[in-house]
């Protein structure tokens, strides 16, 4: 080959080389303005439905847990269903497209003296390090009442055996995701938040931090991730994921057992009374 077309084949190797690196270097640039909360992002679950067993069977209701709606015979969402609402507006149904629909509206009536809900629940994990249970699929939101409606929540059971109230029985969910109605440059939106609690609940009360987590749209899908369990440590935690929204919490008691709850969890009582929430693509799988 002459030196020419040698050194021609050089400066085309070339030129194609620095375009390849300057269409890579493009495509990965970093828009910040783009709105996080619009975009739709695909389920982290591959890793775990690997190296985990999802659970197949559920639990059956726990006693003072009056129904007062029914579950469709072969419903689209895993769990059991925990109903307590009005008919008249509330309940699970299926719809199109393999979703869950879960309907609450508030009032004055109590359901063994607890707010109204729908809601879907799985067998408890019992307190060991290294052992955590973990939720996954997605939701959306087409209506929120005057006050906020948990969707997803983690209640820990038994004796608080490390840290703040070691000793004493626990009386409450340890995490929620609470969503609520907000108003941003004048569009309505949907706020989440974390409550965690920080004062254990024992039959003497408790308390917990509300947090901002994630501004989101009506009636836009995300996906979630909720895990909860015991670390290395036999140290309680949590870790929510919504689209790309992360929050990891180590919890500051540590009781005997755990497990999770999702659906619809209260609404206001006067004024706007009622909330619908929509979830697919459910599972609870155990590590």
């Amino acid at each position: 080959m002459k030196k020419s077309n040698l050194q021609n084949l050089k400066k085309i190797a070339l030129i194609l080389l620095l375009t390849i690196s300057i269409s890579c270097s493009t495509n990965d640039v970093i828009d910040s303005s783009i709105d996080e909360s619009t975009l739709q992002e695909s389920p982290d679950s591959t890793e775990l439905h690997a190296k985990a067993s999802c659970d197949t069977s559920f639990p059956n209701l726990g006693p003072g847990s009056p129904q007062s709606c029914s579950d469709v015979s072969n419903p689209n969402n895993k769990g059991t269903l925990d109903c307590r609402t009005s008919e008249t507006y509330g309940g699970y149904d299926n719809i199109s497209g393999g979703w869950g629909r879960y309907k609450i509206i508030g009032g004055t009536i109590r359901y063994n003296n607890t707010k109204t809900r729908v809601e879907r629940f799985f067998n408890t994990l019992s307190r060991s390090p290294n052992k955590e249970t973990v939720l996954t699929g997605r939701f959306r939101i087409y209506d929120l009442s005057d006050g906020n409606t948990c969707i997803i929540q983690s209640h820990a059971g038994g004796l608080i055996k490390k840290g703040v109230e070691a000793g004493k029985k626990n009386s409450s969910a340890q995490f929620l995701l609470y969503a609520r109605k907000v108003t941003v440059n004048g569009v309505n939106k949907i706020r989440l938040e974390t409550h965690v609690t920080t004062n254990p609940y024992t039959p003497s009360g408790g308390g917990r931090t509300v947090t901002n987590f994630k501004t989101i749209n009506y009636g836009q899908e995300y996906t979630f991730r909720y895990e909860t369990g015991y670390n290395s440590s036999n140290t309680a935690f949590s870790k929510i994921k919504v689209g790309g929204t992360e929050k990891n919490i180590i919890h500051n008691h540590t009781t005997e057992r755990v497990y999770t709850r999702y659906g619809a969890y209260g609404t206001s009582d006067t004024g706007d009374k009622t909330a619908h929430i929509q979830f697919k693509d459910i599972n609870h799988c155990r590590d």
